[in-house]
């Protein structure tokens, strides 16, 4: 638990001194450009890469010691559905690694179905190629940072962290209905022509 309370922080770091300043000029300028502005997409795009921060911080954080990075090696279980004998062995510390994995990946199916508008099948995909990447960095010491994997690199974590994802999806789409549409949020600072060419004008509100 512990592990994963300094994962989270790690991530809120990087969030804070890397991704943030790039983020938010990157994200104002089109609104000074077009004089149109949404701050719901706003805040769910600053939310997502701050998740995606938190992900980072809890896959690879906390980083070895120079003592143990001296005796890494690269290791992996490349069986399919090896946390089932875990669980049948150990229920409860069996299952919870699992419930993390799946648990973790929920809120980037959530993201990806409703401010990307992405379908089941794009969901899948991104989900799996960013597991992928999270394994191989996890293999790969950090993507060779460190000279063996100081995190155990499993086939498991690419089922489990695409189904969270799937479940994400799916949940999003059973209540997407009842969400009104970002598109919705758009908000406009100057006077702007309607479709029939007569002026109107919508105020920030």
């Amino acid at each position: 638990m512990m592990n994963w309370i300094i994962g989270i922080l790690e991530g809120c770091k990087i969030f804070a001194l890397y991704v943030f300043p790039i983020f938010l000029p990157a994200a104002i300028l089109p609104m000074l450009l077009t004089k149109k502005y949404n701050l719901i997409k706003l805040l769910l795009q600053g939310t997502f890469l701050l998740y995606l921060c938190c992900v980072i911080g809890l896959v690879f954080f906390p980083l070895p010691t120079a003592a143990q990075a001296q005796g890494l090696t690269y290791h992996a279980i490349l069986v399919p559905l090896h946390f089932v004998m875990d669980i049948l062995e150990r229920p409860v510390m069996g299952a919870l690694p699992v419930l993390l994995n799946v648990f973790m990946f929920v809120p980037f199916g959530i993201y990806l179905r409703y401010r990307f508008r992405l379908s089941a099948r794009k969901v899948f995909l991104f989900s799996l190629a960013f597991s992928v990447l999270i394994e191989f960095g996890q293999y790969t010491g950090l993507f060779f940072l460190f000279k063996g994997s100081y995190r155990l690199f499993e086939v498991d974590d690419l089922i489990t962290n695409t189904l969270g994802a799937m479940i994400g999806f799916h949940s999003m789409r059973m209540v997407e209905d009842l969400l009104p549409s970002l598109e919705s949020f758009d908000r406009f600072s100057r006077k702007c022509y309607n479709q029939h060419g007569s002026l109107t004008k919508t105020m920030i509100p």
